[in-house]
């Protein structure tokens, strides 16, 4: 190479470095409170690159697919963490006799729980401790929320203190819980004339609300807030849908919904939101068949609804049996 084509080169590699310096960071914070952009253009069109470049990670509950498994004969399901690109699995439980699964990240982004609530881990050095806590974290990461028999009960996840129940006009499967801590969402079977619905009420008790159903009749189930408490996805439209959640309404929200394609997500994605609002993880379960059948976890973009499949080939999982984690060192 003469001098003059490695001074070619050399420019052309510093013009490159100096674009790239310039081009701003995706990698994602943990920021908190929460500040969720749901349709937000994206800023990579190669989703997978996208999300490598966040540093976002998931811990999934998986097992591996066996040809003529039934749906209610699986194995049990083990924890893993990986990079939200499907790179770096890591295992993190090894139980071959028992099913660990429905991990829940804390607000925080601290730590999670998993088995509903029986366990918590430590997201930056995996230390794993029981506590039997609720599946549902409250905004301050300390605590966990059900409502059972007796009302509203609140659990330290560190001491396992419940506290004194909150009462209500009945008890229901809590499902989430909004960020400012005043919101309580979940899903009614028969209730008020509806055979499926999402409904919310206050962390006080009180008056349970019915949100409005989805166009397209069908089951719904399954709601979730986003970080910020300010938007909601669940199963409804043969899909996943997304609408605001807005409590100063009368039925909570502004009636808007984006339904997301339903050859996509197929049935009960059961979707679980990143910290910034713009993927949604989910189970990939197909039409036609049993809601039972353990499927591949995927991410959809909502800005554009484009999809990756997040589990290896030939591993199975089912519905919340994934959550979002902060980049490693964050």
């Amino acid at each position: 190479m003469s001098v003059k084509q490695f001074g070619g080169v050399l420019a052309l590699a510093l013009a490159a470095g100096a674009l790239a310096a310039e081009r701003p960071s995706i990698r994602a914070t943990w920021q908190m409170p929460p500040q969720c952009t749901p349709f937000a253009p994206p800023r990579i069109q190669d989703l997978k690159e996208e999300l490598r470049q966040t540093g976002y990670r998931l811990v999934i509950a998986i097992h591996p697919h066996k040809e003529g498994q039934k749906p209610d004969h699986y194995p049990p399901r083990d924890l893993f963490i990986i990079n939200a690109d499907g790179s770096g699995l890591k295992p993190l439980t090894t139980t071959q006799d028992k099913d660990e699964h429905i991990p829940r990240t804390a607000p925080d982004g601290s730590r999670f729980s998993y088995n509903y609530g029986d366990y918590v881990v430590d997201v930056k050095t995996l230390k794993t401790r029981k506590v039997y806590g609720s599946y549902v974290w409250a905004p301050d990461s300390r605590r966990t929320v059900q409502c059972g028999k007796r009302g509203i009960v609140y659990t330290d996840m560190e001491t396992g203190k419940h506290s004194e129940p909150i009462a209500v006009e009945r008890r229901v499967s809590v499902a989430d819980m909004s960020f400012d801590g005043k919101w309580l969402i979940f899903e009614i079977r028969n209730f008020r004339g509806t055979r499926y619905s999402v409904d919310f009420m206050s962390s006080m008790g009180g008056e349970i609300r019915k949100m409005p159903n989805h166009p397209v009749k069908g089951g719904e189930c399954h709601p979730g807030f986003s970080p910020d408490g300010k938007w909601m996805c669940w199963n409804g439209g043969r899909s996943l849908a997304v609408r605001r959640f807005d409590p100063s309404l009368p039925k909570g929200t502004d009636g808007k919904i984006v339904t997301l394609p339903e050859k996509a997500l197929g049935q009960d994605p059961c979707g679980r939101w990143s910290h910034c609002g713009r993927y949604i993880a989910y189970v990939k379960i197909p039409h036609g068949g049993s809601w039972k059948v353990h499927s591949p976890i995927c991410i959809v973009r909502l800005a554009d609804q484009a999809t990756v499949t997040l589990s290896p080939p030939g591993w199975l999982g089912h519905h919340w049996d994934y959550d979002w984690l902060p980049p490693e060192g964050e």
